[in-house]
């Protein structure tokens, strides 16, 4: 979920100095879920911007000379071009036709996009346990996540684009908490292959979780203070209605929870507080996909064809927003 995205350098910054988050940031905490389990909620202390510049790492010269030059970094290994797909998305329910907006790859690419599915490597997100109180759990958030990125990355492929997806590997269940400076570390690396391929959109997937089990419905947060602010929030605009309109077609009316400015959002001035989307070189947005921590929207989240149906109006809104750029 967003606010464990939040909670990477915000958290690493403050366990590590021992200093305390700025006055009126601290009295708009917001209490989440530790990967440990569901009962053991903890702060979010959000930063300033010169907070936050702190805990990044000193750069290489070497990487400082390729981003002064302007010459692209090499793709991470761990990224792998999504070109060589066929054509046909790949349904995660495979009774269920699936019809594309451009059932025909064009020959030439129409932009390159990077997807990043939230969490992984260690990190289950946001997890829904089942309500019988035995401790026992269904999905993962980032299982769900990762599901949505296949799924709209199968899209854009058919429609001739390329795209990256950020991780591949599937998630595990709730453990241990991982060290901050790991989650830190791994988001920074996100953003770094956005601007290892010169992507021209970056797309986070997220699903999302709270401590009050009612709250329900899907969001998308984006960064108005960047010099893409203004781009941004249409992106957010278009995938915030691709979600609903989803959902409806699904046959699911949560509550539309509508576009979030982070920095706005989180009383942070001038600063957004999501490493992601703050980063990110090119148009961003961060969407939550429903609750985990919902019953309701839980179980339109384990059903399949759910995701199949949100992946397509997702895609056409990245499709159609580039388009129009």
């Amino acid at each position: 979920m967003a606010l464990w995205t939040a909670l990477t350098a915000a958290t690493g910054w403050y366990m590590l100095r021992g200093g305390s988050a700025p006055a009126a940031a601290a009295q708009e905490a917001a209490v989440v879920y530790d990967v440990a389990g569901p009962m053991t909620p903890h702060a979010v202390h959000l930063l300033t911007r010169e907070q936050a510049q702190a805990t990044l790492p000193e750069p290489t010269p070497a990487a400082v000379r390729q981003r002064n030059t302007g010459i692209s970094q090499p793709v991470p290994q761990y990224a792998a071009s999504a070109s060589g797909i066929g054509n046909n998305v790949r349904p995660a329910n495979p009774e269920m036709p699936v019809q594309l907006q451009s059932p025909r790859r064009a020959a030439a690419k129409r932009g390159v996009i990077v997807l990043d599915p939230g969490h992984g490597r260690g990190d289950p997100g946001a997890v829904h346990y089942l309500p019988d109180g035995s401790g026992r759990w269904d999905e993962i958030e980032a299982d769900s996540n990762l599901k949505n990125a296949q799924l709209i990355r199968d899209n854009l492929v058919a429609m001739g684009y390329e795209v990256y997806l950020t991780r591949e590997n599937a998630g595990v269940g709730p453990g241990a908490p991982l060290p901050l400076q790991f989650i830190t570390s791994d988001l920074y690396s996100r953003v770094a292959l956005a601007k290892s391929v010169n992507a021209d959109l970056f797309l986070a997937i997220h699903g999302n979780g709270a401590a009050v089990h009612s709250i329900s419905g899907a969001e998308t947060w984006y960064c108005g203070k960047e010099s893409t602010g203004s781009l941004n929030e249409k992106l957010a605009r278009m995938l915030q209605q691709a979600m609903m309109d989803g959902l409806h077609e699904y046959g699911y009316f949560p509550p539309d929870r509508g576009i979030m400015e982070d920095a706005a959002r989180h009383h942070s001035g001038d600063f957004c507080q999501f490493v992601v989307t703050r980063e990110a070189p090119v148009p961003a947005a961060l969407i939550e996909f429903l609750f985990l921590t919902n019953d309701q929207d839980a179980k339109v989240l384990v059903d399949d064809r759910s995701h199949v149906i949100v992946a397509q109006h997702v895609a056409g809104a990245i499709d159609q927003f580039m388009r129009q750029r």
